[in-house]
């Protein structure tokens, strides 16, 4: 990872969550034009982030890549049970992952991917989804790299 650090968020009040909703934007900016057609709310990002600050550490982890103060990537995901009927286990859910456009192919994704996943194991899941937009070969390229196999397909029909 080229001049990037790792950085676990643990305290709600990180002066570094200030960066993070605009990246959040550019997620979904990205997610749009590979074909997600759910629009983010007005003041969606910020939004989510109270969300996330909400549970950090507990249920969900927040893992930021920085460069020189920057903001320049990064991954959320939390832990949820599986429906009873499934056996009630623990789960990861890895919901987001965004890089810059400068820093993709640098390890940046997978340096921030690896904080989160181990994460995940000292939570004790048994296994972890995500979902990738189905028109962002190169994200799928990358999940299927850290071992995941495509499981469900996921169908959007507007009212």
């Amino acid at each position: 990872m080229i001049g990037a650090s790792v950085h676990i968020v643990t305290d709600g009040h990180d002066p570094l969550l200030t960066q993070v909703p605009l990246l959040f934007e550019e997620l979904h900016a990205s997610m749009a034009a590979h074909g997600m057609n759910a629009a983010l709310a007005p003041n969606g990002a910020q939004i989510w982030l109270e969300g996330a600050r909400r549970g950090l550490e507990r249920f969900g982890r927040l893992v930021l890549a920085v460069e020189q103060g920057r903001v320049v990537g990064f991954t959320y995901g939390m832990v949820k049970l599986a429906p009873e009927y499934l056996g009630g286990a623990p789960l990861g859910q890895w919901t987001h992952l965004y890089v810059s456009p400068e820093h993709r192919r640098s390890g940046v994704a997978r340096a921030i991917t690896e904080a989160l996943h181990a994460w995940f194991s000292d939570k004790g899941v048994l296994a972890t989804e995500c979902e990738v937009v189905h028109g962002n070969l190169l994200s799928q390229e990358f999940v299927r790299s850290l071992g995941y196999v495509p499981e469900l397909f996921r169908f959007r029909r507007p009212a």
